[in-house]
Parts: C-alpha cells; sequence; structure tokens
C-alpha cells in the first residue's frame, strides 16, 4: 500500500540534567532506527520537544526504550494523519505505552461503507470497506484476521454476481460466479488482469483509510500495539495477525450477544448483497 505521512510531536518535561541525558541517548536510538532529517528539535530548558513527519507509524521503540533508563520522565505524544483523518494522542512512562487515545476528524468511514462480523472468541470472521462504483458495481477493501484483498464485484439483471480479488499484487487473480440461487464457482483468472493505476490507488485510499479508523495488527512494535493486546486479553478475546480496535468494538457491540459474535453494518439496502456475496465465496476456493 501507498504509505501516508503522520505528523507526530513528542514532548517529554523534567529535570534539566535528566532532559539532557535522556537527549542524548535518544539521538543514538535515533541512529539505530535511522531517524535523523525529519526531525525538527525545539527544547526549551525544562522541555524537549521533537516534531517529526515520518511515513510508516509512529516511532514510539526510540522514544520508549530510553524511557525505560528514565522511569522518571514522562513522554506525551500527539500525531495527525492529514490523508487518514486519524488523530491520536499517548504517553510513555518506563518504556511503556500507559495511555493512548485516539480521534477521527474527518467522519469514520468517510467515502464507504462498512461491514464487520466478529466471531465469540474476538477472531475478525470479515471486514469490508465498500464503495459503489455503478449501478450494480461495486469495489472496496475485505480482510479476515489472516488475509486481506482489494475487490470488484457486479450483479447482473438476472441476479447472478460475479466477485473478482486480489492476491498480493495489483491484478485480479481470483474470481467466483454465483448464479441466481446457485452456488459459488471458484476459478484463478490466467493470465491475472492489471487493476489500471487510477483504480488501484483508490482502492488503496480505501483499504488505508478502513484500516486507520477499524484495525490494528498483531505484527505491530510493542510498544504501539500494547494497550490494544491488554483489552483483548481482558475481554478473553485472541489476537490475531489484524484485529477490530478496542474502540471500534465498543461502538458497534450495542444490540449483539458477545457470546454469538458481533455483526455490524453500514451500506444502505440496495449495496447490502455485496456483504453477503463476498462472506459466501471470499477467502474460500
Amino acid at each position: 500500500m501507498n504509505v501516508s505521512v503522520t505528523h507526530v510531536v513528542f514532548k517529554i518535561a523534567g529535570e534539566a540534567g535528566q532532559l539532557a541525558a535522556f537527549d542524548a541517548r535518544l539521538k543514538l536510538l535515533f541512529a539505530e532506527y535511522q531517524i535523523g532529517d525529519e526531525v525538527d528539535e525545539q527544547h526549551a530548558a525544562e522541555l524537549l520537544h521533537y516534531d517529526l513527519k515520518v511515513a510508516g507509524g509512529i516511532p514510539f521503540p526510540p522514544f520508549a526504550l530510553a524511557s525505560r533508563d528514565f522511569p522518571e520522565l514522562t513522554i506525551a505524544a500527539e500525531w495527525i494523519d492529514a490523508a487518514s483523518g486519524v488523530r491520536g494522542a499517548a504517553t510513555i512512562l518506563a518504556g511503556a505505552l500507559t495511555e493512548q487515545k485516539i480521534d477521527q476528524v474527518a467522519a469514520t468511514g468517510a467515502g464507504h461503507a462498512v461491514s464487520i462480523r466478529i466471531e465469540p472468541n474476538g477472531h475478525l470472521a470479515l471486514g469490508i470497506a465498500v464503495v459503489r462504483t455503478g449501478p450494480e458495481e461495486c469495489r472496496g477493501y475485505v480482510l479476515t484476521g489472516s488475509e486481506d484483498a482489494l475487490f470488484l464485484i457486479m450483479r447482473d439483471a438476472d441476479g447472478a454476481i460475479d466477485l473478482l480479488t486480489t492476491e498480493g499484487a495489483a491484478e485480479w487473480r481470483r474470481t467466483w460466479h454465483i448464479p441466481p440461487n446457485g452456488q459459488p464457482a471458484y476459478r484463478t483468472i490466467e493470465p491475472a488482469r492489471p487493476i489500471a493505476d487510477r483504480d488501484f490507488q483508490e482502492l488503496e485510499k480505501i483499504a488505508q483509510d478502513f484500516v486507520a479508523h477499524w484495525i490494528w495488527f498483531g505484527n505491530g512494535p510493542r510498544e504501539e500495539i500494547a494497550i490494544e493486546v491488554e483489552r483483548y486479553e481482558r475481554l478473553g478475546y485472541e489476537v490475531n495477525a489484524a484485529n477490530l480496535r478496542s474502540a471500534a468494538l465498543h461502538r458497534i457491540r450495542g444490540g449483539n450477544d458477545p457470546a454469538e459474535g458481533i455483526r455490524y453494518s453500514e451500506p444502505d439496502a440496495e449495496i447490502a448483497w455485496v456483504e453477503e456475496a463476498i462472506a459466501r465465496c471470499w477467502p474460500g476456493r
């Protein structure tokens, strides 16, 4: 996926001597993590201020490692990703991420509708972000707890449905045909059909926005996912490669019996068929 740029500020307040030692330790960690020219430092006598514009994620690790050596200092971080409309704040103390808050500057799911299915153990059975691109055609992004894909889905006048998905590359590689009142039939597309650059960029933007608002990844930096892991443990949920954010879980649990899983859907009635069709086909063969 294309990587957006996040603007993040770290502030550390404390005694001048400790701050100077902290700054020296952090400089070594910046070199180790290859964080350099993107850092703008605006320090004062009792405050360290690091202003960064970074791609690919918030650089918590060097700050968390330095924090372990200076447990009396509290690190406050604030960030915003203008492309996805996500704003957040976190606190690091003694090397651990102790608080984290995520806000949505833009409306959740802006530009696309969302469907979510969660199993009783917390496993993400299905997550879909979908936009209408024609009277009976939709495109979007779909994922489970272990895999993801871009998709294109069409329905003809008789009710037959064709679903196309990617499998890693920017090309349509897999397809299912669902006849009216029939069972899905799968085949591999040979040769694979490349996705036009403009279409791919639009689909990538949908995927990025969806992930930013709804998903956290189990293989993320320990300091970055610590709070989500702890919340999942309290709920008795298992952690997978991809997981629904605990804040999102809280929003959509109402009206569901957690013992039976969670289902949430935003699509209007005219495109509700998309969720049902994808659930019948993908990611199976």
